[in-house]
């Protein structure tokens, strides 16, 4: 009997030291899926901090200018053909008023939902699912309904962003193909601008030559009688000359007109040419003032995006000043060395009032280096 007593102590002795030490294992066990529940806890309430609670509003209505994509011509247009880019523009995505709030899971509420596997019913006990028999996942106040409530707001942002970059790139086009209707606007303006001026030498050089012949005339008005027939002569000269005075002043009108519309143009835009005189010292604050968003080194120029503070700087608070004669310059993006990073210097020449886009001249004797779009413009 005693031994059968020892036999069993020392069975119940090893069977005691494997539960202790199966206890322990499943503690570890139980401490790191506690850990995991815990963390996966706090990146879903994170994350879910990062998702528009609701739908972007409604963007009100806006009449913003259309592009005039009528050929250039010296007949006058009433009613000029106009682009259709705002007829489907997506302004709810600009995010226009106050911005949706975010869903929050942080709340003692929340947090306890999300701790919620089974739904509990009204007699606080856990509902069955007919189709298994097993405790229901979903429903109200389970961790599933905020988890698929993140998922649906998830979706919803991201077809946002599908929509956003979409509306992106046909911005993009049309403001290339703005662009360049502009640049064609200031080369054919260039190309009138020089036959106008040609045209100006004609008429000096016809002056002086009626000038001349009018000098003569009084020279022979000394002897009539001799000078008769010489009169008649330069008389029918003079008429011929007169008629081509007449003929050239109507080309330099045409020419103005045609320097007048062309000024006028711009795709409906306010275009203002920059004027000699300069800024007074000091007037313009240093700093940071915009970005390049075009540049062409062929041609030496830039597209220039300013702050619409330094716009008021420029041409004063109604924008109804000229653009002055200035110089700015050009750094470039994400260099620290401050030699490194010059990249030019830029003549301003035309502002578009409403859109705070100026053109400029990339001036060759201060240029480092090509200029590239998103480079930092400075005073």
């Amino acid at each position: 009997m005693g031994k059968v007593l020892r036999i069993l102590v020392v069975l119940i002795a090893i069977l005691g030291l494997a539960a202790v030490v199966f206890a322990s294992k499943n503690y570890s066990k139980r401490e790191a899926l506690k850990g995991r529940a815990d963390a996966l806890e706090n990146s879903i309430v994170r994350i879910a901090a990062t998702l528009e609670a609701e739908d972007l509003p409604d963007a009100s209505a806006q009449n913003f200018p259309a592009r005039d994509v009528s050929p250039v011509t010296s007949r006058e247009l009433d009613n000029p053909e106009r682009s259709s880019f705002w007829d489907d523009y997506k302004g709810r995505l600009e995010g226009m008023g106050d911005p949706p709030p975010m869903l929050n899971y942080g709340t003692q509420a929340m947090r306890l939902q999300l701790r919620s596997l089974y739904k509990v019913g009204p007699d606080g006990k856990y509902e069955i699912n007919p189709l298994n028999g097993r405790p229901s996942t979903e429903g109200a106040g389970t961790m599933d309904e905020l988890l698929k409530r993140a998922q649906d707001r998830a979706k919803a942002q991201y077809n946002n962003l599908v929509a956003t970059r979409s509306e992106l790139a046909r911005l993009r086009a049309e403001l290339v193909d703005t662009i360049e209707d502009l640049n064609r606007v200031k080369q054919n303006g260039r190309t009138d601008k020089r036959d106008l001026e040609n045209a100006k030498a004609e008429v000096t050089r016809l002056n002086g030559e009626v000038r001349a012949k009018q000098s003569q005339l009084d020279a022979a008005n000394e002897s009539v009688e001799a000078a008769n027939s010489e009169i008649d002569e330069l008389k029918d000269s003079n008429a011929t000359l007169q008629e081509q005075i007449t003929e050239l002043t109507g080309r330099v009108e045409e020419q103005e007109q045609i320097i007048r519309e062309l000024k006028g143009a711009g795709g409906g835009l306010k275009v203002a040419q920059a004027t000699e005189s300069a800024l007074q010292e000091g007037v313009l604050t240093p700093g940071d003032k915009g970005r390049i968003v075009s540049a062409n080194d062929e041609w030496k120029y830039a597209v220039i995006e300013f702050s619409p503070e330094f716009v008021t700087e420029l041409i004063g608070p109604d924008r109804d000043r000229p653009l002055p004669a200035c110089e700015v310059m050009v750094r470039r993006a994400g260099v620290e060395d401050t030699d490194a990073a010059f990249v030019t210097r830029l003549k301003l020449r035309q502002i578009l009032r409403d859109k705070n886009i100026v053109i400029a001249d990339i001036l060759s004797d201060w240029q480092q280096k090509p200029v590239l779009v998103g480079d930092i413009v400075f005073n």
